[in-house]
């Protein structure tokens, strides 16, 4: 279909606003639950246990290999695997308790213990929050078209009030977290006060995961055929590995989000040190935050609307046009926090216009190769939603964490000209760069409209209802 073709009114939506606002609400707990560790686990170790970052960046880089595997089988594994409670929500209600304790093991105060133990304990709560993660999340994406169907108005809508959900549980957790850590450590220690803190946030994961499971129970395949499931998929292992090397808009795709989220989470896994020590003022960082996600708060309840005008493709190289220059400039502002936060908030905001979309730019993908080749890799494209991010976090993760041991950081270091130099390059001029070559990759390569999904989403729907 060509890109020259008009862009079509999207059909009304049939979703009540209650749907929404619950299938929504689940990003909003599963948020809550990860953001501690995914914000405050590097600075945990390092300041906390006592690990050197250039141990700390091997034991995560490991870890964050082993999960970016795993979060790549893990679509073939429930497109395969059925358990009672149907072929997503099982997931969600099983591995809700394991996600909970996996928090604990991140953040449990391992400081008087040997180093092998610190080391081993972190591991482990890392492997498994985020490997529990990786399935419940594919398994959370599954259920958005089983919910919505073919209106891609729907699946907007879905995507949309996740993203703004998602956007309130960082205000929570950019507002508190700081405060309530410091407030706790006089009385618990700085070790116990990060896990209070993390459990608190940890405990409404458990009624998302049942909120979205009651809410979907009529509408996730139940996996046993010829009992109002659907049959067990014949795709095998060669097909999967076929849907993302042969289906070049699902690479582009990957390819784009990947180096973007590289970029992010360097400036993710930098922030706390910045404050800290570049900075000078830890607590500043609390205030940084909470200002931004108000301002992404804000950005999120308007700017998804602009980026249902401008379409799927134009939102996202625009977004990252947008961030990847903001972030060039934060080397020159050094430690005015002020100016940090301002271009963060920019930077931050102009990310709704793409993000509102969520994994639907995958889906587009699964149901492009559906109508191309007849096999039904749906859930395979949607698995690879989450592996940009994966690969991110551990690229990203080990390039501020061996950047920090390269430039000579240490806890307690005393900042010179030339490390705040060497710092500001790492936290600004490398992931703006790559967050500018992943725009590029986006414009250059992708070629699906948002006329062509439409289309490629109902064909699919016809045919599966033998139309």
């Amino acid at each position: 279909m060509s890109d020259k073709t008009a862009k079509p009114a999207m059909p009304k939506g049939d979703l009540t606003g209650k749907q929404v606002n619950k299938y929504g609400f689940y990003l909003f707990t599963s948020s809550l639950a990860a953001m501690i560790q995914m914000t405050y686990l590097t600075i945990f170790m390092t300041d906390q246990l006592m690990i050197d970052p250039a141990v700390v960046a091997t034991t995560l880089l490991v870890a964050r290999i082993i999960d970016f595997v795993i979060g790549v089988i893990c679509g073939g594994i429930i497109e395969k695997v059925r358990m009672p409670w149907g072929k997503y929500r099982s997931w969600l209600l099983v591995l809700r308790w394991v996600i909970v304790f996996a928090i604990v093991c991140s953040f449990f105060d391992t400081s008087g213990w040997p180093m092998a133990f610190r080391i081993g304990v972190s591991f482990i709560g890392y492997i498994l929050l985020n490997v529990g993660m990786s399935f419940t999340t594919n398994a959370y994406y599954g259920l958005g078209p089983a919910l919505a169907g073919a209106n891609l108005t729907d699946r907007f809508r879905l995507s949309t009030r996740g993203a703004q959900f998602m956007c309130v549980a960082m205000l929570l957790t950019s507002a508190l977290t700081i405060p309530l850590v410091t407030w706790l450590t006089p009385i618990v220690g700085g070790g116990f006060a990060y896990l209070i803190v993390a459990v608190i946030f940890a405990i409404p994961y458990i009624f998302g995961c049942q909120m979205v499971s009651n809410l979907c129970k009529e509408c996730d395949p139940s996996g046993k055929a010829g009992h109002g499931g659907t049959p067990r998929s014949t795709v095998t292992l060669a097909d999967m590995i076929k849907s993302v090397v042969q289906n070049k808009q699902l690479l582009v795709l990957f390819m784009a989000y990947t180096i973007y989220y590289v970029g992010l989470y360097i400036i993710s896994g930098l922030g706390a040190y910045y404050f800290s020590y570049i900075v000078g003022d830890y607590m500043k960082m609390s205030y940084s935050m909470t200002i931004g996600t108000i301002t992404g708060f804000a950005a999120s309840l308007f700017i998804p609307k602009l980026g249902g005008k401008l379409g799927k493709k134009k939102s996202f190289v625009t977004a990252l046009l947008i961030y990847g220059i903001a972030y060039a400039f934060v080397y020159f502002i050094g430690g005015n926090w002020i100016l940090y936060m301002i271009i963060g908030a920019i930077g931050g905001g102009a990310v709704y216009l793409f993000s509102s979309f969520g994994a639907n730019y995958f889906i587009d993908c699964g149901e492009y190769h559906l109508y191309k080749t007849g096999k039904d890799t749906r859930d395979i494209a949607i698995s690879m939603y989450s592996v940009p991010m994966k690969i991110g976090m551990a690229l990203g993760g080990a390039i501020a964490t061996y950047g920090l041991s390269i430039i000579g950081y240490h806890y307690g270091i005393e900042i010179t000209e030339t490390f705040q130099n060497q710092f500001m390059i790492l936290l600004s001029l490398i992931p703006a760069a790559l967050v500018l070559i992943g725009a590029l990759i986006m414009q250059a390569g992708y070629k699906i409209t948002d006329k062509d999904a439409e289309f490629y989403a109902a064909e699919n729907a016809k045919k599966a209802a033998g139309k």
